[in-house]
């Protein structure tokens, strides 16, 4: 039987700114989204693997069992600046054009790949106050098919998702990804499947 996610957080633990007030406000009442779902335990990305070994302390969460984050207007000015200001800082590149190998989890040295947007984000929030047990990575496909990583930031107001594809932070059903697999607050080496029944596209051949 699958666990619905309320307070993703608190469950899997046991095992730039012009606007954003409004804009957080919007998202407060956008109670009605369904929340993520998850089906159990799975296997851990490769490139997470690696990042936990080359990043230890950064890999483990201190207070994965809080609650979900009350957005308030400043956390959401958190959430919003911090996904812009990374994206424009980032140089989008493959790891196979920049390290030479294909996948390799770390932090963005001007260059980096869809993880490596996420996990500058993860380190920037974590380091203005926010729980690293609230910010976790997780896979999607694109409609074209492509894997995809984004971060996503537990709250009281839902799931949002900041992805260096788009500016604006979004909650997680609003997105046109199909949603894989997710960390757990507990660590980042550590994962599970989620279930995203959403009919939203066909990816073709």
């Amino acid at each position: 039987m699958t666990k619905r996610l309320v307070g993703l957080a608190a469950l899997l633990a046991s095992w730039c700114l012009g606007g954003a007030d409004a804009m957080a406000q919007d998202v407060t009442r956008s109670t009605t989204q369904p929340a993520l779902i998850i089906k159990g335990p799975t296997g851990t990305p490769i490139g997470a693997i690696g990042f936990c070994r080359a990043w230890p302390a950064d890999c483990l969460a201190e207070g994965a069992t809080a609650a979900p984050v009350e957005l308030t207007d400043a956390r959401w000015r958190d959430l919003d600046g911090i996904n812009r200001q990374v994206n424009a800082a980032v140089v989008a590149m493959t790891d196979e054009a920049y390290y030479h190998q294909r996948e390799v989890w770390t932090y963005p040295n001007g260059y980096g790949d869809c993880e490596d947007y996420a996990l500058s984000k993860r380190r920037a929030l974590i380091n203005m106050g926010w729980p690293a047990g609230s910010l976790l990575m997780a896979l999607v496909r694109q409609s074209d098919g492509n894997a995809h990583a984004v971060l996503v930031a537990v709250t009281s107001a839902g799931d949002l998702v900041l992805d260096n594809l788009v500016d604006d932070v979004r909650d997680w059903a609003q997105t046109d990804y199909k949603f894989i697999k997710m960390q757990t607050p507990a660590a980042l080496d550590t994962w599970v499947d989620v279930e995203d029944n959403r009919v939203l596209w066909v990816a073709s051949n």
